[in-house]
């Protein structure tokens, strides 16, 4: 992203229009951003079907649903663009000089970045994030990822504005910058400073905690399953202020209440439920804008500790079902052809990390139902009178939870893998309860679960996929694929990362589904969509703002904020 002065000119087009750029078009709507109003719309968009935002603090949240939500109020340590670079004006790192021997980085701050009470950020607020997440250890969703606490020798702050990290080994450093040092978002020391665990985690959603912000936005209202509420941070030091007034996520979950809170107005913003689409000319005074698919993956994950479905641990299993099903119909009936082939823990799109084996299934698909048919053979598992494989008095059965409204695509999965005698069943959960099903004392007792995941920026996910991993959730152990991911930190190059994800695509830890690109409609006067719904998923509504008809564009509100720069998230 580049800094730009974006201030509106201010033009009064209540009658005749001038002509200079900027100002207003012949209707008398300014074309230049304007400050004010409100945008209506839900969480998750550009991203996700929404879900309920549950929590608001950066150590103790997991979903990207509060992820998304957190980010608006706390400004990260280090920004990253849509192309994997490093925006040094947007991040609180200014400088970050790694050693020789790629074991020590020494981390230099920006000074004139506050929190809205006027405190400066520090490395006292890096610091607090560090040892905070010390002491919650697996607690934290991404402890461990990045190396962060675990790879970490000594963490010692030099100064107000400077800090030097050492790690236990030598790492590859761009690992260690855009997956542990990108979790280091500060947070505010002083005000939280006397708080403990046990209070942080009763003010998880309490507006009145989360006063003392650094982004761009500020916690209004929270009410529980119904809606949250944003307002400007009027302090935010950064170069591109709100221009919202308020910004509303309300938490509808089914896609009838979406599209209906769309062509009513009572959204102004959301994705279009893929069911829906052939019903988007419907929606009258809106635009599209695509995008996605976001950096992480669909899949159907299953639980290897529940001793009733067993056979999910024998890789043959898994890999006859991932040649059971068609992508290229799933992405054609679920997304209405909006969606890509995908079979491994690394999106296909942008290529960057993307190996040989894993472009060429993207082009080719791995659909091939006589395969799997031998694969299972080969397995033990034989057809049942009713088609359905059976091996030891057992049933090749598991029933899978998906969040309300997600049938469609589940069901067509159901099809192809009866197909081939494996019998899927569907149970709709609310999200809410899916996680806590699979994290709560009950953790065994389910068999899969239809969820996606995001990723950090460089694509190692042994959170998720080592032994013990803080968000293995399912389970999973394998020491060969502990092997390979521990490669991962401390290989120069993508040849240690291309060898984890070709095991991953041969084995299928989880079985990957095609991703999807989402399509956003937006109300024909909301404009900045381009900055503010990244590629990947991100969402910056700093950037939106709604013309004004008729109007003078109002002035931009005052505040410190740097003049130039340049760098890359």
């Amino acid at each position: 992203m580049t800094l730009r002065d974006r201030i509106a000119r201010v033009v009064a087009c209540g009658g005749l229009c001038t002509l200079a750029v900027g100002a207003c078009d012949a209707r008398g709507e300014t074309r230049g951003p304007a400050y004010g109003g409100t945008v209506v719309t839900v969480p998750g968009v550009g991203l996700s079907p929404p879900a309920a935002v549950n929590g608001f603090n950066p150590l103790l949240i997991s979903s990207a649903f509060d992820q998304q939500a957190a980010g608006l109020l706390y400004q990260p340590l280090i920004w990253v663009t849509r192309r994997f670079h490093i925006n040094r004006i947007l991040s609180i790192a200014r400088r970050i000089t790694v050693s020789p021997g790629h074991r020590i980085f020494t981390i230099v701050l920006w000074r004139h970045w506050r929190w809205s009470d006027g405190v400066p950020v520090t490395t006292a607020d890096v610091a607090y994030t560090y040892h905070m997440i010390q002491r919650l250890g697996p607690r934290f969703a991404n402890y461990g990822v990045g190396g962060i606490p675990t790879d970490v020798s000594s963490f010692q702050v030099l100064g107000p504005y400077r800090l030097r990290i050492t790690l236990k080994r030598p790492v590859n450093p761009r690992w260690f910058i855009l997956n542990g040092l990108a979790l280091l978002t500060p947070l505010p020391a002083a005000a939280w400073a006397r708080v403990s665990i046990t209070g942080l985690y009763d003010h998880l959603a309490d507006p009145r905690f989360f006063q003392v912000v650094d982004g761009p936005f500020r916690l209004l209202t929270y009410v529980p399953g119904r809606y949250v509420t944003f307002g400007p941070n009027r302090r935010f030091a950064g170069p591109d202020k709100p221009y919202l007034h308020r910004l509303v996520m309300r938490f509808l979950h089914d896609p009838e209440s979406i599209f209906f809170g769309l062509k009513t107005g009572k959204l102004q913003i959301a994705d279009l439920p893929h069911e829906l689409f052939p019903g988007r000319h419907a929606l009258r005074g809106f635009r599209e804008r695509t995008v996605g698919p976001v950096w992480g993956f669909n899949y159907l994950g299953f639980n290897y500790a529940n001793p009733r479905i067993t056979f999910v641990r024998d890789a043959r299993v898994r890999a006859a079902m991932m040649h059971a099903i068609r992508q290229r119909l799933l992405i054609r009936v679920q997304y209405y052809g909006q969606g890509i082939r995908d079979y491994g823990p690394i999106p296909p799109q942008p290529p960057t990390y993307l190996s040989p084996l894993a472009r060429r299934l993207e082009r080719t698909g791995a659909y091939d139902p006589r395969l799997a048919r031998r694969l299972l053979r080969a397995a033990g598992w034989r057809r049942g009178a009713d088609g359905i494989r059976e091996k030891d008095g057992h049933r090749l059965v598991f029933t899978a939870l998906l969040s309300p409204g997600q049938i469609r695509g589940p069901t067509l999965i159901k099809d192809m893998l009866a197909k081939v005698g494996i019998d899927m069943r569907l149970r709709e959960k609310p999200f809410n309860e899916i996680v806590a099903m699979t994290q709560g004392p009950d953790a065994t007792k389910w068999d899969a679960i239809y969820l996606a995941w995001g990723l950090g920026v460089y694509p190692s996910a042994r959170n998720i996929f080592a032994c013990g991993g803080a968000n293995n959730f399912y389970h999973y152990c394998s020491h060969r694929m502990d092997a390979l991911l521990d490669a991962v930190p401390i290989a120069s190059g993508k040849g240690a990362i291309y060898r984890y994800e070709d095991y991953f695509i041969k084995t299928q830890p989880l079985l990957v589904l095609p991703g999807q690109r989402h399509v956003i409609e937006a109300r024909d006067d909301i404009h900045g969509l381009k900055r503010a719904y990244s590629s990947l998923g991100g969402f910056n509504p700093q950037y939106l703002w709604i013309a004004r008809h008729g109007r003078t564009a109002d002035r931009r509100p005052t505040g410190s904020g740097l003049a130039a720069g340049g760098g890359h998230p």
